[in-house]
């Protein structure tokens, strides 16, 4: 196990998985109807086998999703759970899942196929808000290795022309994996198709970090993250730490 995730589950997030493994006590919101055809409504009915599947194993520890994002082009869906992310107090954010991405294998390298790495994912993104933005963002990448025939895993990154996000000046989208139990459990159940499924967290660094990285490594970057306290809640106005 990775430093930074030791660090974390030691520390700040043991009293985090309290709080969010209860269920979410807001009330559900009002729909907004997102880009071409998108619409978010209130939970409803699954259109595949393997949605139902998995939204069931995301209900167990997540209960109902608050809102639900369905395309009707590409069959994933986004769920945004409410969850409460402070072990003292309250700091309210959601938790969005996609959920189909895994209905189709990536395109590993024979050698990472070799190392039993894992060639299906879904991935999840903590937010204040589950904006239009945010939705198209995380949609996005969900398609992203199916257009390129590449794969996503831990550590991966995705380099950005210009900042995905408004009011955000980092443009690289960083993978980790859920550092909070709930989410670890997860993973732990997700198998499509005798597959395991990998669930990647979804983070925005900056260029210096984007750089750090590549020179010294992964390992001291997420080391930094522990060292700075780096936040759940993915924040655009965050500072970079380079």
């Amino acid at each position: 196990m990775f430093p930074f995730l030791r660090a974390c589950s030691r520390r700040r997030f043991l009293a985090m998985t309290v709080a969010c493994s209860a269920a979410p006590t807001r009330p559900a919101r009002s729909a907004w109807n997102g880009k071409d055809g998108e619409t978010a409504t209130m939970p409803g009915a699954e259109k595949t086998s393997f949605n139902s599947f998995r939204r069931t194993v995301y209900e167990n520890e997540l209960e109902e999703p608050e809102y639900s994002f369905a395309d009707r082009s590409d069959g994933i869906e986004i769920h945004a759970f409410g969850r409460d992310f402070a072990p003292v107090g309250t700091d309210e954010g959601y938790v969005l899942l996609t959920n189909g991405m895994s209905d189709r294998r990536m395109t590993l390298p024979t050698s990472h196929r070799e190392k039993r790495e894992k060639p299906r994912a879904e991935l999840m993104w903590y937010v204040r808000e589950p904006t239009p933005e945010i939705i198209v963002n995380l949609r996005w990448l969900a398609e992203l290795p199916f257009m390129d025939a590449t794969w996503f895993g831990f550590g991966h990154r995705v380099p950005m022309p210009t900042p995905p996000v408004e009011g955000c000046n980092f443009r690289t989208f960083l993978f980790l994996t859920p550092i909070i139990e709930t989410d670890q459990r997860i993973a732990e159940a997700l198998m499509v198709e005798n597959d395991p499924v990998e669930i990647l967290t979804v983070n925005l660094i900056s260029d210096a970090e984007y750089r750090f990285i590549k020179e010294k490594g992964l390992n001291p970057f997420l080391d930094m993250l522990d060292e700075e306290d780096y936040p759940p809640i993915f924040d655009p106005k965050r500072k970079s730490y380079l």
